[in-house]
């Protein structure tokens, strides 16, 4: 066999052997990954401009004027005031103050304290008036915790968080809680459905104190809503460039011997 028509034959073999991989369900698996990383990547495009304009609503929330909580609230006031500031009125039922957790602060173990308040009406809701040390589990250490006299309460509106699938059931007949159930929580203390969190104020030095003292320390004037969609869409994105990359790589149509020795030809004619 001639050297010209081995090389027809070897071009022929290259040309068969390739089209066989380009067609096979190995490369269509292969073209799937790049495509799903950039669908997931526009998603997370799409997701990054509902979380900051959801964002700014909150911000927008936060910063307007407190008002007072109704009487009777409903599922969707709550909905649409979630994050609101609101001014509430009433005394603590201290018979069935409930400790959430544990919930460590900086590092520290504690506890989320929820206390019913009963208010002028006698309706009443839930309030997590903040964290406490473990140390001050029972009430008798931190008498400051329990005022007698009515209070007033400034507050975000806030929905219940729930549990994971890692969080253990809370046991309302023992009253332990490891999530802010509001179901039961609102059951076990006969209350509305309404949760609100107390804000801690700004000032430092009354932060020291209520921790030294075992007054809860309530949550901080701040949005506090994990953003994390950019790094997403860079990541998916990034994936489908890498995987593309490596598609067009594996799957380019390999050199037969002859179209080799045309470019080694053609290279050192061009070097001569």
């Amino acid at each position: 066999m001639s050297a010209t028509v081995r090389l027809h034959a070897d071009a022929s073999v290259v040309g068969s052997e390739w089209k066989s991989r380009l067609y096979s369900w190995k490369t269509i698996v292969m073209c799937t990954v790049p495509l799903l990383a950039f669908g997931l990547g526009t998603w997370q495009v799409r997701r990054l401009k509902w979380k900051l304009a959801l964002l700014d609503e909150v911000n927008d929330r936060m910063h307007r004027r407190p008002i007072a909580l109704p009487l009777r609230v409903t599922s969707d006031e709550i909905s649409q005031n979630e994050y609101r500031r609101v001014i509430v009125y009433g005394v603590f039922d201290y018979n069935k103050e409930m400790l959430v957790g544990p919930r460590s602060l900086e590092g520290e173990p504690g506890y989320i304290l929820v206390t019913p308040l009963v208010r002028e009406d006698g309706s009443r809701i839930l309030v997590s008036r903040g964290w406490i040390r473990r140390e001050l589990k029972d009430p008798k250490s931190r008498p400051l915790s329990q005022p007698a006299d009515s209070v007033t309460v400034v507050a975000f509106v806030r929905r219940a968080t729930g549990k994971n699938k890692f969080t253990p059931e809370s046991s309302p007949e023992n009253n332990e809680w490891y999530s802010l159930d509001l179901d039961l929580m609102s059951k076990h203390a006969d209350t509305q459905q309404v949760l609100l969190e107390v804000i801690q104020p700004e000032s430092t030095t009354a932060a020291i104190h209520d921790a030294r003292n075992g007054v809860p320390i309530g949550v901080p004037f701040q949005v506090d809503i994990r953003n994390n969609h950019l790094q997403y869409l860079i990541t998916w994105y990034a994936l489908a460039v890498i995987t593309s990359g490596m598609l067009f790589y594996t799957l380019r149509k390999p050199e037969s011997a002859a179209a080799k020795i045309r470019r080694l030809r053609s290279k050192a004619g061009r070097i001569l």
